[in-house]
């Protein structure tokens, strides 16, 4: 029996219908569709967005689901794959690790997130663009979450779920891709019986990619050629995870996981656009190639007391993470400024929670959670020779010389570091404790929900350079509520929630003059108000999901680069912009048009705007009304539609395909943060782009063969795009105090796979 899984959820995915070139086929959406006598009958899908197992169609939220085959059949590598399969969620990887997203215009980009990523319920504070594998899905969770997952979850949550320990037979995969820009890619995933109900996974992966990006090595204006690499967005993927599961007794399991990942790779390779006007260039033209080194350990233990009416589940985490990155600040093929850091993460959380398993209409989950999270900050900024002659043609050891740059064969030479500055040294420490309970009671055809969240949390800092320090504090209590009217047998759901989110306060890592504390970062809080709808229709051939909602969102993180007033020293940090409000729509829906072929589509609308006579609190020399302007990073139009197509030819023998296009609107972005309509830097945007995919492939016995195309039409985009510091300055570049940096997206791309099941 051929199933094919579709996107779902409150709205925006439904475009996502099914499989494509690998596994049996699969996108998921609201249900999961088999063929039963040549027509399409839909099955419920299962999820655990409310860390219970529940049916994705009578949750009262949106929320979008993948299954592992979708994951893999729709050719998802990476974080912005996802992005640009959700109407209204826009993400992307972010080279540095750290992802850029938000959800509905909530959250931000850079150092701050305010969507959280999850693993098997434990949350990613270093690594969330790693890859994990061996997935059994990934649900996106949309609008506050902070009930059940508490601080850094304001916008939404994603959360990658992988297959557990099967105890009943011995099976694996493995799997080779290949394509252009030297891009390699195996993986092998292995499910053991261990014998007495027990049983182990292990998945691993290596993958290696020249990328689309070039570094021409430009001589410099002394005439001096740069030699590094001109493959410059070369990465290098390792990684590998073990699971075991199995009773200890017959009331006591355990799931127990460890986990080793390794990036080398670029860091924060921008291109460099000097208005907005954008080129979308793949030259990155710089002195030498930005590099990140990354390394994650992580593990975790669950273990599960069967009460009969409740489980009691507790979970144990621990994550190790080392990152180290060089940045080229000027994106320029002179010496002018760098910057290197390292940003070691160590993480311990703890959870006890107690969820009702019977069949009563009250369904209830309590429980507490303990979060111990440390950061170490440290940054330089090398200063080599060759800064000082970009600055003061007069330090020109050679005054004859017409060029203001020492000669390549002059003592030292210009790569020579002259000073290092001390760009951070900051030691973080933040720590949550809190207790949460949730219900849901059904009486007929109506359900009511509601929750509670009541989370202390602690963050203190000390910058060690300045020694400066920072502590604060406070109590958040956050509610929930919802009502459901199920009609037509259960298979159509009106709904109504209130939902509520926040991100804790924390600090920069610099001082003002004249003060002995840390730039503080206060708390931001969101509320939201959501109604919709979700169904199966004609005899459970159509899918719909439809929602609206409304947010108000308060104290708005973001993260800029600005001056302190008092020094001109160019400063990083996160801000508290303003408070905004954004109301839109969101709508889903998969057709089985014939046995063999599946259409889905969906949109998403957002209109945001700041609110309040908004002002900047940043440590900047001015203040900006942003009022009734739309916030950074946010798209008011989205898109997706996809056509799948199905076939089992023989008894050993299916082809399937699968067409799917992906449309993000124009997006805003922070040059409204600096800029004002007319002035000499342009008021800019990005731009609307379409991302059109084809792929196809046979599956014959326990073989699988697949191609996919990505980028069909090789359209030119940005998703990570901002506006910053021009640190190569006006004699290089003829660019302005700012300019514009972007990392390009994927172009046009054909991958080959081949995998063997056993």
């Amino acid at each position: 029996m051929n199933k094919y899984y579709f996107t779902g959820s409150g709205f925006g995915t439904a475009m996502l219908a099914i499989a494509l070139f690998t596994t049996p086929a699969g996108a998921l959406l609201t249900s999961q569709t088999v063929m039963a006598q040549g027509e399409a009958l839909l099955e419920e899908i299962i999820v655990t967005a409310r860390k219970r197992e529940e049916n994705v169609l009578e949750i009262p939220e949106s929320l979008t689901t993948f299954t592992g085959d979708m994951v893999e059949s729709a050719n998802i590598n990476g974080l912005e794959d996802i992005g640009l399969l959700v109407p209204n969620l826009w993400m992307s990887r972010r080279l540095d690790g750290y992802p850029n997203v938000s959800v509905r215009g909530l959250g931000g980009f850079g150092n701050t997130q305010g969507v959280g990523f999850y693993l098997d319920d434990v949350q990613l504070f270093g690594d969330a663009s790693s890859r994990f594998g061996n997935f059994e899905r990934i649900e996106v969770l949309k609008g506050p979450q902070g009930i059940l997952y508490g601080g850094a979850n304001i916008g939404g949550a994603v959360k990658f779920v992988t297959r557990r320990p099967d105890p009943e037979a011995f099976s694996g995969r493995v799997k080779a891709s290949g394509g252009e820009d030297n891009y390699y890619d195996g993986e092998i995933q292995l499910n053991i019986p261990l014998g007495n109900d027990w049983a182990a996974t292990l998945y691993g992966f290596a993958m290696t990619d020249d990328s689309y990006l070039h570094n021409p090595n430009t001589p410099r204006l002394n005439g001096g050629v740069p030699n590094v690499d001109p493959d410059v967005g070369h990465t290098e993927k390792y990684g590998v995870r073990a699971a075991v599961a199995g009773n200890i007794s017959e009331q006591i399991s355990l799931y127990a996981t460890l986990r080793y990942n390794e990036y080398d790779g670029p860091n924060n390779i921008w291109n460099r656009e000097r208005d907005g006007n954008l080129t979308h260039s793949n030259i990155i033209d710089t002195s030498y190639n930005a590099a990140h080194e990354r390394d994650t350990v992580a593990g975790s233990i669950e273990l599960t007391y069967d009460f009969g009416n409740f489980d009691a589940t507790y979970l144990t985490s621990y994550t190790d993470t080392d990152s180290y990155r060089e940045t080229d600040l000027d994106i320029d093929q002179e010496f002018v400024l760098d910057l290197t850091r390292s940003w070691p993460v160590e993480v311990w959380t703890q959870e006890l929670r107690f969820t009702s398993t019977d069949d009563s209409p009250l369904q209830w989950q309590a429980g507490a959670y303990y979060l111990d999270w440390k950061r170490h900050k440290s940054g330089e900024l090398p200063v080599p020779y060759g800064f000082c002659f970009f600055l003061d043609p007069s330090c020109n050891p050679n005054p004859d010389d017409p060029l203001p740059y020492p000669r390549i064969d002059e003592d030292p030479p210009e790569d020579t570091v002259v000073v290092v500055v001390p760009f951070e040294n900051l030691r973080e420490k933040r720590e949550q404790v809190a207790g949460f309970a949730n219900f849901s009671y059904r009486m007929s055809n109506i359900e009511i929900g509601g929750g509670v969240r009541v989370d202390r949390w602690d963050f203190d800092a000390t910058n060690h350079d300045s020694d400066s320090s920072g502590s604060q504090s406070n109590t958040e209590v956050l509610g929930r509520a919802s009502v459901s009217m199920f009609f037509d047998d259960d298979r159509s759901m009106v709904y109504a929630t209130f939902s509520q989110g926040f991100e804790p306060g924390s600090f920069n890592a610099f001082d003002l003059e004249g003060q002995n504390a840390l730039f503080d970062i206060e708390p931001e809080e969101a509320t939201q108000v959501e109604i919709g709808y979700k169904g199966r229709l004609l005899d459970d051939r159509v899918v719909l999901t439809l929602a609206g909602f409304y947010i108000d969102y308060e104290g708005r993180q973001f993260e800029l680069q600005t001056k302190n007033p008092q020094t001109g020293t160019v400063l990083e940090g996160i801000f508290n912009i303003g408070d905004s409000e954004a109301w839109g729509l969101e709508g889903d829906m998969v057709v089985s048009m014939h046995e063999n072929w599946t259409l889905s589509a969906g949109f998403g609308y957002v209109d945001s705007e700041w609110v309040g006579g908004t002002e900047f609190t940043t440590p900047t020399d001015y203040l900006s009304d942003l009022s009734g302007r739309r916030p950074p990073n946010t798209v008011k139009w989205s898109a997706t539609a996809a056509l799948d197509y199905d076939q089992q030819v023989s008894d050993d023998m299916r082809l399937f395909g699968r067409l799917q296009l992906r449309h993000k609107g124009e997006a805003s972005t922070n040059a409204q943060l600096w800029d004002s309509p007319g002035d000499d830097f342009p008021f800019w945007t990005n731009p609307d782009f379409t991302v059109v995919d084809l792929g196809a492939g046979v599956e014959w016995n326990n073989w699988e063969f697949g191609i996919h195309v990505e980028n069909l039409f090789d359209e030119d985009y940005y998703i990570d795009v901002q506006e910053f510091p021009n640190f190569a300055g006006s004699k290089l570049s003829g660019a302005p105090g700012y300019i514009i940096i972007g990392t390009l997206e994927q172009p046009r791309r054909v991958v080959g796979s081949v995998q063997y099941h056993f």
